[in-house]
């Protein structure tokens, strides 16, 4: 118990040398405590965002922010497609259409593509089955799809992909005869925006690769494709496909307008595509009329971009595909948290030292820094949740501005209010950064001041003689001559009381001349109130006498009902009230230490020393006078 006050002074004291020694401006009080405080607010605000994005609360509003990032994918060369427009509708007839329609098709490409990907599923069993496996057949590289009844809903276990009761296949002829089969399920989110697929079903203990997926299969002459749900990974050879715990994988989607080449079925059936437009192409034949039911709305544009079934089969396989692979993840838990708290921290420690409106356009840049860093991180693959840092960086810089404006901007307005009324309006910034940057506690401080007590006298006799609003007049007058020469020399002015004025130099800030600024304001008050009184030659006027001390005194604030006044304590303001009790009417008396050195043009005059109240030994005084009055016939007689 002894030595822990002891323990507790030596860390005291290793603070203190240690926030002594730091380089500038870390050894600023006012810069550390916005370092401080902006970090606490970045991190709180890093970690309450964090746990919005735990919660899923923000959810639907960080969908629609994160599609902002989607652009389009650069589309591979090799991937075509051949689509059932309405062009084919109009001109061969509303479907379903004859099999000897697609034989026909598969028998013009025969010799050019390296694969051809049926998003149809070719049931129920029609005429001209046998003529379309045939062609299959002899093609050698065909796919065709399956598909889920819908009936059944779609079970969410995890570590497993979709899992169908049935599943609708080819006719039997064709599924023998295609090379592989696919499904072609897509799934939009809970806001009817598809932004994944399903890499795979299940049903009757098969497992159905995504169309695109086989037909990447196909073109990188992979033999197995390697499904670790656990490892949230598909691999096709050396290319690994990020998925979740479902095996669903986010599309990196193309234009659907001007991304994949499209051409019209009817065109190339007809002729008017040559098949050696197809040459060693993966070629995709599917649906694209308005009249197709599955047609899904997509990421790009803002949601505004419409797709179909084949070609997110093709956006797919070219994601696989292109060189490096186009394939997309969310960014993980603690690469968010980071990103999070990254963003918040740089504004915690950057926007608390800006003003309010660099401070806005500083989050501004952040902002679109963020933006063009997502957008590149997106060009790699990696989706980030821009809601959240952006939310991060904006609470961030609420609370900072209002973190300022409560605990800075009005305590400056404060102190500025307080300090105008005691020094000089050109000085009152410097006095309040003073007092932000440690150098002056309000709290208190002892300084070697030296002090100037004006009394006024012949206020009774003035009281009487002249109406209270003339008196008043006059009064104020009189303080006003006496503050223009204290604050012409930096002094700071008490609240005058009545019939007298307190003034201070050497404080709040450093004035390392002191006396010899107090010496010239005390002749320059006896100048203006003599110029004063010679235009008020038939009207009553007023006398005064001054003191002058220096010494050691206590300043600082004073608070009492409410208020606060900033003032200074001790025996310095009484030996100077009591020195200017003995000064003759318009004179000036100081002592010793304010006489000690005096400038060129006042002179000074050592007087018997008088007996003041609470010293034992009488107190030197000098007589203050005006280098230009000497000579004068008006001589102020010495008072004894």
């Amino acid at each position: 118990m002894d030595g822990s006050p002891s323990l507790f002074h030596r860390a005291d004291q290793f603070f203190a040398i240690l926030t002594a020694r730091l380089p500038p401006p870390f050894n600023d009080p006012r810069v550390r405590f916005r370092l401080q405080a902006g970090t606490a607010i970045a991190l709180a605000v890093g970690l309450l965002v964090y746990l919005l994005l735990f919660a899923g609360v923000l959810a639907p509003l960080n969908r629609l922010a994160t599609d902002f990032l989607y652009h389009p994918a650069d589309v591979h060369p090799d991937i075509v497609i051949i689509a059932i427009d309405q062009k084919s509708l109009d001109e061969i007839g509303d479907g379903p259409w004859a099999r000897s329609v697609y034989a026909d098709l598969l028998a013009r490409l025969r010799t050019a593509p390296r694969l051809v990907a049926f998003d149809i599923v070719f049931e129920p069993p029609a005429p001209g089955d046998d003529l379309l496996a045939a062609e299959i057949q002899r093609n050698g590289h065909v796919i065709t799809t399956a598909t889920g009844v819908p009936a059944p809903p779609l079970p969410e276990e995890s570590d497993r992909f979709p899992n169908l009761n049935l599943v609708i296949l080819p006719a039997a002829p064709i599924r023998q005869a295609v090379y592989q089969i696919g499904h072609r399920m897509i799934v939009p989110d809970v806001d009817g925006i598809v932004r994944r697929i399903p890499l795979a079903v299940e049903a009757n203990r098969t497992r159905y690769p995504a169309l695109g997926l086989a037909a990447a299969q196909d073109a990188l002459g992979v033999s197995r494709i390697q499904y670790d749900l656990p490892a949230r990974s598909v691999r096709v050879g050396a290319v690994h496909i990020p998925v979740d715990d479902q095996g669903y994988a986010l599309l990196n989607f193309t234009s659907p307008t001007q991304g994949i080449p499209t051409f019209s079925f009817v065109d190339v059936l007809r002729g008017s595509v040559p098949p050696s437009t197809f040459e060693h192409k993966i070629v995709f034949v599917g649906e694209t009329s308005r009249l197709e039911a599955e047609d899904y709305v997509i990421p790009l544009d803002l949601g505004e971009a419409h797709t179909h079934n084949v070609n997110l089969q093709a956006d797919l396989t070219n994601m696989i595909l292109s060189q490096p692979p186009q394939t997309l993840q969310n960014q993980g838990a603690l690469g968010q948290l980071a990103l999070t708290l990254a963003i918040a921290l740089v504004a915690g420690l950057t926007l608390p030292f800006l003003r309010p409106l660099i401070s806005v356009a500083i989050t501004l840049v952040y902002l679109l820094g963020l933006l063009l860093y997502s957008y590149e991180i997106y060009n790699r693959g990696v989706i980030i949740q821009i809601l959240y840092p952006a939310l991060a960086l904006i609470l961030t810089a609420g609370c900072i501005t209002a973190f300022r404006y409560l605990f800075e901007e009005r305590r400056r307005q404060f102190l500025t209010s307080l300090f105008r009324r005691y020094v000089p309006a050109e000085s009152v910034g410097r006095v309040v950064a003073a007092i932000d940057s440690g150098e002056l506690p309000l709290s208190g401080t002892r300084r070697m001041v030296t002090v100037l007590y004006l009394d006024l006298r012949g206020f009774a006799t003035l009281s009487d003689e002249l109406t209270a609003t003339s008196v008043l007049e006059t009064v104020n007058r009189y303080i006003e001559l006496a503050l223009q020469a204290i604050q012409a020399e930096g002094g700071t002015v008490s609240k005058p009381m009545g019939d007298t004025l307190i003034a201070i130099w050497n404080a709040p800030l450093d004035q390392p001349d002191h006396a010899a600024r107090a010496l010239r304001a005390a002749i320059q008050i006896r100048r203006n109130i003599a110029r004063f009184q010679q235009t008020r030659v038939d009207e009553q006027t007023l006398n005064f006498g001054i003191g002058l001390a220096t010494g050691w005194a206590v300043l600082g604030n004073i608070s009492a009902f409410g208020k606060v006044e900033y003032t200074l304590v001790g025996d310095t303001v009484n030996v100077a009230a009591r020195i200017s009790a003995f000064a003759n009417n318009n004179q000036i008396l100081s002592d010793s230490a304010t006489a000690q050195d005096p400038p060129p043009d006042v002179i000074v005059r050592e007087l018997s020393p008088v007996r003041v109240r609470g010293r034992k030994e009488p107190l030197p005084v000098w007589e203050v006078r005006d280098e230009e009055r000497v000579g004068e016939e008006e001589e102020v007689e010495e008072e004894s």
